[in-house]
Parts: C-alpha cells; sequence; structure tokens
C-alpha cells in the first residue's frame, strides 16, 4: 500500500459519501475508484468488482466466471463492465454499497494496525 496512506482520510471520505443523493451515484462511484487507485489498491478495486459482478451475474447476464477471466481484462476495463451493467440493471446502488463497504473495511483495518 501507498506510504500515504491515511485511515482519517478514508473516514472523512465516507462520511462525505454518505451525505450524497442517490441521483449523485455514478460520479460517487468514480470518485471511489480514483481513490482506491490513488492509494494504490488496486487489487482491492479489482477484488470489488469481480465480487460485485459475481454476487450479481445471473442479474447482469454475466456468463464467464469472473475469478477465471478478470485477469484478461484492464482494471479500466472491469469497472466500465461493472458500472456499465449495473447502471443497465439498475443496481447502481449495489455497486455503490461495494465500495463503501470496501473503503470502511479497509479504513478500520488501518486504524487497527
Amino acid at each position: 500500500m501507498d506510504s500515504s496512506f491515511n485511515s482519517d482520510e478514508f473516514s472523512v471520505i465516507y462520511n462525505q459519501l454518505q451525505d450524497q443523493s442517490v441521483k449523485h451515484r455514478i460520479p460517487m462511484i468514480l470518485k471511489l475508484f480514483g481513490v482506491f487507485n490513488k492509494y494504490n489498491l488496486k487489487l482491492e478495486n479489482r477484488y470489488l468488482l469481480c465480487n460485485f459482478i459475481d454476487q450479481h451475474s445471473d442479474i447482469l447476464k454475466f456468463k464467464e466466471d469472473i475469478y477465471l477471466v478478470n485477469n484478461q481484462k484492464s482494471l479500466n476495463e472491469l469497472f466500465l463492465i461493472a458500472l456499465n451493467k449495473a447502471r443497465r440493471h439498475n443496481l447502481l446502488e449495489a455497486l455503490y454499497r461495494e465500495y463503501t463497504n470496501g473503503l470502511q473495511a479497509i479504513s478500520n483495518k488501518k486504524r487497527k494496525l
């Protein structure tokens, strides 16, 4: 992880995100994607996206096993797949929750270290 990682900064971002209305989910998801990349949490980012796609694969009509094919796709491509499918199938809130829960878990873990 990046040495400039700060769990307090993550907590501030998390609290700000809780105040946003539903109509702003896509910009907030983009912001979270960027925050994870900024702090060199690309593996965690990939895991969250794979987990979201796997959990909703029946609704998203994703036929492949995401855990087998995810390394064949760039992180940006994986993000766009998840975001577009979430938008089309009214799952933006679920993708948003996946990111906010991940952000909170990472923040809590770093606070304990």
